[in-house]
Order: C-alpha cells, then sequence, then structure tokens
C-alpha cells in the first residue's frame, strides 16, 4: 500500500450520510453509548497480542435485516474515536450496504480489488466526522459479482488482508449472514473473532442455534453477540428500521 495517496474523503464538508440516524456521530447519546460498551467488550474478548499489530474484527449475523452493517460502521467509528487507525471492509459482496450508510460511491471497491479491476488504494475511502474530527477508512463492496463465494475464499482476499492488518490497527469486516450464503464460514479463518449481531423480535432461536453451529464446525471465534434494536428504558434504546432483504440471483 503506498504511502503517498491519499484516500478519496467522504463527509468532509458538513454532508450528512443518506442514513444519518445509522451512523455514531448523528445518534442519540445512548445509541453512542451503546457502541462504547461494544467497543470494549470486543477488545477485551480479542485480548492482548504484542506480535500483531492489526486485529481483524469480522461482523455477521444468522439472518439478513438484523443491523450487522451498521454495528460494523459504528464499532468500526467507535475504535477509531481512540485514536487507532480503522479500516472497514464491506464484505457482503451479494448486497454491500457500507456505502450507502456513509455516502459514498459503491464502486471501485472489493469486487474490483480481486478481480485485478482496481488497486487497493484506488479503492480506499475516507469519512471524517464533522462532529467530532473522528476519522476512518473503508472499502465498499463494489460491483456486484457473480462469484462472491470464490472471491472471498481465495487466497488474494487473504492476502489483502493480511497487507491492510499491517498498516491498520483494526480492520473491521462486514459479512453476509451465516445461514443465507457460506462466505463468513469462509472467511471466518481469515479473522481474529467474528461478532454475530441479533435484532430483538427477529431472529427464530432455531435460526440462531443453526448459525452457531456452522460456526463451531468452521472452528470460529465467536467474541460474541450484540443483541440489536432492543429498548432497556423509556427512552433508552438503539434501534432503527430497514425494509431491505436480501436478493440471491
Amino acid at each position: 500500500m503506498a504511502e503517498n495517496k491519499e484516500p478519496k474523503q467522504v463527509n468532509a464538508g458538513g454532508k450528512k450520510p443518506r442514513h444519518t440516524a445509522r451512523v455514531c456521530e448523528y445518534m442519540t447519546y445512548s445509541g453512542k453509548e451503546a457502541f462504547k460498551r461494544l467497543r470494549t467488550n470486543v477488545l477485551i474478548a480479542l485480548g492482548d497480542d504484542p506480535g500483531k499489530k492489526g486485529r481483524i474484527i469480522g461482523v455477521t449475523s444468522a439472518q439478513p435485516s438484523e443491523g450487522k452493517s451498521t454495528v460494523s460502521v459504528n464499532l468500526a467509528y467507535s475504535l477509531a474515536e481512540l485514536g487507532k487507525s480503522v479500516l472497514v471492509i464491506d464484505g457482503d459482496m451479494r448486497r454491500p450496504a457500507i456505502h450507502e450508510i456513509v455516502g459514498a460511491s459503491q464502486t471501485p471497491g472489493v469486487s474490483e480489488i480481486l478481480t485485478g479491476k482496481s488497486g487497493l488504494n484506488e479503492s480506499i475511502v475516507r469519512y471524517k466526522s464533522t462532529a467530532d474530527g473522528t476519522v476512518f477508512d473503508l472499502i465498499p463492496g463494489g460491483e456486484i459479482s457473480d462469484h462472491p463465494s470464490e472471491l472471498l475464499n481465495s487466497s488474494r482476499f487473504g492476502k489483502m488482508l493480511e497487507v491492510v492488518s499491517t498498516v491498520f490497527d483494526y480492520v473491521v469486516v462486514d459479512l453476509p449472514p451465516v445461514n443465507a450464503v457460506i462466505d463468513a464460514v469462509n472467511v471466518s479463518k481469515y479473522v481474529d473473532g467474528l461478532v454475530v449481531v441479533i435484532r430483538e423480535d427477529h431472529c427464530p432461536r432455531y435460526v440462531l442455534t443453526e448459525c452457531v453451529e456452522q460456526l463451531r464446525y468452521a472452528k470460529a471465534n465467536v467474541l460474541g453477540f450484540v443483541m440489536n434494536g432492543c429498548v432497556e428504558g423509556a427512552g433508552k434504546h438503539y434501534q432503527y428500521k430497514n425494509q431491505k432483504y436480501y436478493r440471491y440471483g
């Protein structure tokens, strides 16, 4: 990765992302605190490894519409608040969403990098908060691929993660739902740990059980589970609605 090229920047001129309530800087106090708590728990679960610079964190769910992409972005934001260098990778190449959340272009991204159509530097976008100057970088999902599972399971993807982990303190990878496709299971061997997102009153017990069994079979390191959309008390909640659904041609 070349050091002399500055990433393209989004949200630097005061323009809010398309879904403003889904980025930490526009959330309520309780929403921000929820992600700070998640950040703390993830760091504790990862533990200390003095010999490793970049820690790679995968974020997935059992089924669609649990809120994993929003959790990915805001976990990255919260880590960046510590002054750490953070990169978010949209590894959901069937329905990429990270670019919509932060107001960036979908391409070039992961798809173009893995097919050799774009370089790593050309695909990185920088998000800068207009509220407090918090900065993190991201790689969008790119053009929808006909063979996403093969691309994510390739040595080229593994090499990409290896390279960025030497540059960034933390790399957060947004992955497809475990029960929908095999992608998250394939990528689990490249990450230091996985966070599984569950939406309250949305994910049936048997669906979550199937997800956990699949991850255990793959010997994935599950750091923990995030309960999304739950209400802890009057006025204290982190919740959003998303009416989109996965489509697999």
